[in-house]
Parts: structure tokens; sequence; C-alpha cells
């Protein structure tokens, strides 16, 4: 392992064109990089320093989308009927494989998994397995997370603000069946219902896209301001 100073050596003998055009590909269900304990910008683990009351002087608002993990299951449905019993049974156990570690209690996990995310009012009916299916993805990698750091930060007092978004554009960039997925409260923050459609978001906005991303903004702009999301006022 090449140390700090190596490391930077190395990179000023590179052409930046080498470094633009290299593809990071992650492992399944995984980020493509994290923070690096460095022991001086992250001294530590992060969840770890949470624990310890490291960042108690900050004010955070965190929050999720409905259909977060949209873009683990539209891969795997190629058309409006939903999911069928056996890709549903695949994924998760597709998902268990790659994530959990230890062969023992795989099946265990497995058998857990799908019987917490049937629906056993609608179990037959592919289109709610399909919305099951988004839910455990959405669940494990963004809600699970958001909550737990929500939960350590608030446990010493200090402000904490968390929303769930559910609302998206009408758009043909996406499923007509997903929920607000990631990255749906984009515009949302940034006032382009306002504006209008762009080529990054191009929706269909209407007067009620336009009200929600006053309230948005005006939530965002206080707690940057503030710390507080404060109350909207029209």
């Amino acid at each position: 392992m090449l140390d700090t100073i190596d490391l930077v050596e190395c990179l000023r003998e590179k052409n930046y064109k080498e470094l633009i055009q290299q593809s990071i590909t992650p492992a399944t269900y995984h980020i493509a990089f994290g923070p690096v304990i460095d022991g001086d910008v992250i001294p530590d683990d992060p969840q770890i320093l949470m624990e310890q009351g490291e960042f108690l002087n900050y004010d955070i608002m965190l929050g999720v989308n409905q259909g977060e993990g949209l873009k683990f299951v539209d891969g795997i449905v190629d058309n409006e009927d939903g999911v069928s019993l056996s890709d549903f049974d695949f994924s998760v156990s597709n998902f268990v494989d790659n994530l959990y570690g230890y062969p023992e209690g795989k099946d265990t996990l497995r058998e857990t998994i799908k019987f917490m995310y049937t629906d056993w009012a609608d179990k037959e009916n592919p289109e709610t397995r399909r919305k099951t299916l988004v839910a455990l993805f959405t669940d494990h990698q963004w809600v699970a997370p958001a909550v737990a750091t929500a939960d350590l930060h608030a446990r010493y007092g200090s402000p904490t603000y968390f929303y769930a978004f559910y609302h998206h554009c009408q758009s043909e960039m996406k499923p007509s069946w997903a929920d607000s997925a990631h990255g749906d409260e984009v515009p949302y923050v940034f006032g382009i219902p306002m504006i209008g459609p762009t080529e990054l978001f191009n929706c269909n906005f209407s007067k009620n896209d336009i009200m929600l991303s006053a309230v948005v903004m005006t939530y965002w702009t206080n707690f940057a301001k503030t710390g507080k999301q404060g109350r909207v006022v029209f």
C-alpha cells in the first residue's frame, strides 16, 4: 500500500484524461467509494464518532424518498405487469448472497426477508410484489442508515430534522408505476418547477409542483439560515 507521499507523486505523473476516463464498478448493492478513515480529516469510523457525540455542534436535516430503491428493481422489470414470484425470490437471494458474508443463517435470513416483504393480504399480485421489493431496497440502502444517523444525532439533544418525500413530477424518463425515486426531490429544492422543464428535469410541472417547490425551498433555506425549518406562510 502506497503512503500519502508516494500516492501524490504517482498522481502528479498521470495525465488528467487517464484519471477521468477510469470507471469504478462497485460490487452489487455497494457504493463505488466511501469515506476513508485517514486519522486526520476522518479520525475514526463515522458511526463511532457520532456515538461519541463528536457532531453535537451541528444541526442536521436529512431524509429519504418513498421509492429510493427503484434503481435496483427497474432492471428486472421489463414491462408494466409487476414482478413475478420467481424474480422476487431471485432478487432476495441475490441480495442476501451479495451482502451477507457468512454462510450460516443465509437460508433463515432469506426466508425472513421474504416473509417481512410480502403483502400477505395481496400476495399473488405481481404489482404489489414489485412495490414491496422496492421497499426492501429502499429500507436497506437509505431508510435504515438515515434513521440510524438521525437517532444517533438526536440522542444528545442536538437539533435533528427528518423528512420523507413522496412526490415526483410527471416524466417519461421513469416508469409510470414508480414512486418518488432517488433524486426526485432535487428539482423542488432548486425551484425548477418555477422555471419550467429543463434538459435534466424534463417534467410536466403543474401549479401544485410550483407550490411544493416553494415549500421545500423555504424549509431548506430556513434551515440553512437558522438551523430550524420554521413555518411556511403564503
